[in-house]
């Protein structure tokens, strides 16, 4: 990931670079300048020669400005930038990762990358990197300039509590570093609950478990403040030990350079210059631990984004498309499959083949494998070799965007977006007319619902439709998949939360409005099956019986069954 930012923008960096150490040469120049002026004031001069040496450091303090804008400009801003190319990069990376991915992660985690891990990422190549790489330069050159315009000895002695700050720092470092991480995960776990939270908030209420899970965040909360307070007591350390090294280190300076003054081996300007040096070598050391600190911080974020992007993404061959349109005609040929860790196969043996402009009907009990087979139909889940054919062609030789252009998919629990109802409807078919959406509204039986409402197509849904009804939300999901007009249309459950009266109002409508289209209809409802060419019986994975609905009747087996139950239930609500 950073590879690919620094070969796009890293050029960026080099006149960043130039500045900054145009920058520590310059600031180096003050305690010289200053140094110099008391040597002025000692030795006597006229009011001009002051006058002449308070604008030169006054030049020299625009100069310092001057570059330090330029650099932080360059350095900074490209800093920012990587930030939003990390996040871009996080987010590309996440629409191609395969299904299996997200089974094993939980949303928190994800949004805590995209959020807090960018950010701690940009630090270190940003405010770390400028900081660090100015403050090593310019005191490097201070510690030269003590050396070369007092002496070896003198700047040796001034510097010895150096060694001493600097290991400690590093010491620490290791703690911050193990306390920052331990802070950052405590922050996914509280962003994935606080997420499920929001999420399940009707199931929360409806249990009445408010308090019990504000005890359990406070808990968390409480872990997340201590880890905390630990990571600022030792951020809190490393400053503390720099700011005794020096005060130690001025101690030694005035005292041997005083001495020397005395003695008239150095005049006063010279240890005016040492001191400011002396401040300018502090700087560094003082801001190591911040450094430190948002070096451990980001690179710990940094390895996370990094495993997002050694992850797997789908073969390049599927996440482009051929050009060329999916046959209509579906077949199943002996197909298995188990879910990766799972020890139980989640479908066996299932074979069927259906037509053109035929309908297939899918039924089962609950974890039968239903909403499994359309998943692999989709590609969602990749099946093995030879399994699955769409228009004769097997489906791992079609590429998954070429297949999901081909096929329309109402998902089992009619997810929408934070938007309004029109571009809920119009999400893959923005530039269709207000005729077309009025009548995809209207095949889903929604169109009325719609038009009571206050602000009609312009209703906000709310997050994952909270704002509407579970029978509302899955119409909504069914106009848009019926304004996509795809040649192949799969409805896992897509009626359940309905009532019988829409239910039956929609199979009807769907089998004028979809004739000659391919469909795949999973219902546990078996009342929506009835008119299907074929229907397949699922239990436990297999297929315990198929047929037409008349076959299925006159065997009077399984489906027979269900099918007397659920008209005794239908009578009972009458």
């Amino acid at each position: 990931m950073l590879a690919r930012f620094l070969k796009k923008h890293g050029w960026m960096y080099i006149p960043g670079f130039a500045f900054l150490l145009l920058n520590a040469r310059i600031m180096n120049l003050a305690p010289r300048a200053l140094g110099d002026a008391f040597g002025m004031l000692e030795t006597g001069c006229t009011r001009e020669a002051i006058l002449r040496q308070a604008l030169w450091i006054v030049c020299i303090a625009l100069l310092v400005f001057i570059t330090f804008f330029a650099f932080r400009m360059f350095i900074i801003l490209n800093a920012r930038r990587m930030e939003v190319f990390f996040r871009e990069e996080l987010f590309r990376k996440l629409q191609f990762l395969p299904q299996s991915y997200f089974a094993r992660q939980r949303s928190g985690e994800m949004m805590a990358y995209a959020v807090n891990d960018v950010n701690a990422a940009r630090q270190v190549f940003g405010p770390a990197l400028a900081m660090g790489a100015r403050d090593i330069v310019s005191g490097a050159i201070a510690i030269w300039a003590m050396a070369r315009e007092c002496s070896p000895g003198m700047t040796a002695l001034a510097l010895l509590p150096l060694p001493f700050a600097l290991g400690a720092i590093f010491l620490l470092g290791n703690q911050v570093y193990k306390r920052s991480k331990l802070s950052q995960d405590l922050f996914q776990k509280i962003s994935g609950y606080v997420n499920e939270s929001i999420m399940g908030m009707r199931v929360l209420k409806s249990f009445a478990r408010e308090e019990a899970r504000q005890k359990r965040y406070g808990a968390l909360s409480g872990e997340m403040r201590d880890a905390n307070v630990r990571l600022n007591d030792v951020s809190a350390l490393l400053g503390s030990v720099s700011v005794l090294a020096f005060g130690i280190s001025y101690a030694a300076a005035l005292i041997l350079g005083g001495r020397r003054v005395l003695r008239g081996e150095m005049d006063l300007g010279t240890l005016v210059a040492f001191l400011g040096y002396l401040l300018v070598v502090q700087q560094p050391v003082t801001v190591a631990g911040r450094i430190m600190n948002m070096v451990q911080r980001g690179l710990a974020s940094y390895r996370r984004l990094q495993s997002v992007d050694r992850e797997l993404s789908l073969p390049e061959f599927d996440q482009h498309s051929l050009g060329k349109p999916v046959g209509r005609s579906l077949e199943a040929r002996h197909l298995h499959y188990t879910y990766p860790g799972a020890g139980k196969p989640a479908l066996r043996d299932v074979s069927f083949r259906l037509e053109e402009g035929q309908t297939l009907g899918i039924t089962g009990g609950t974890g039968s494998g239903k909403s499994t087979l359309a998943s692999l139909l989709l590609k969602l889940w990749t099946p093995e070799r030879g399994t699955i054919f769409v228009g004769g062609e097997d489906i791992c030789d079609i590429p998954a965007f070429d297949l999901r252009e081909g096929i329309g998919y109402v998902p089992q629990d009619g997810f929408l977006f934070s938007a309004g109802i029109r571009e809920n409807i119009l999400f893959y078919t923005p530039n269709r007319t207000e005729e077309d959406l009025l009548q995809a509204a209207e095949d889903a039986c929604i169109l009325k619902e719609i038009r009571d409402f206050p602000q009609g197509f312009d209703t906000q849904v709310g997050e994952r439709g909270t704002h509407l009804s579970g029978g509302q939300k899955q119409r909504i999901a069914l106009a848009r998949a019926l304004l996509r007009d795809a040649p192949i249309l799969v409805l896992d459950d897509t009626l359940s939360a309905v009532d019988h009266l829409t239910e039956r109002t929609i199979t009807h409508t769907l089998r004028t409005r979809l004739r000659g289209k391919t469909v795949v209809l999973i219902s546990q409802r078996l009342s929506a099956l009835r008119e299907a060419d074929h229907i397949l019986f699922l239990e436990e994975g297999r297929v315990a019986e198929e047929g037409t609905h008349e076959e299925l009747m006159a065997r009077k087996g399984l489906y027979y069954e269900a099918w007397l139950y659920q008209a005794r239930e239908a009578e009972g609500r009458s």
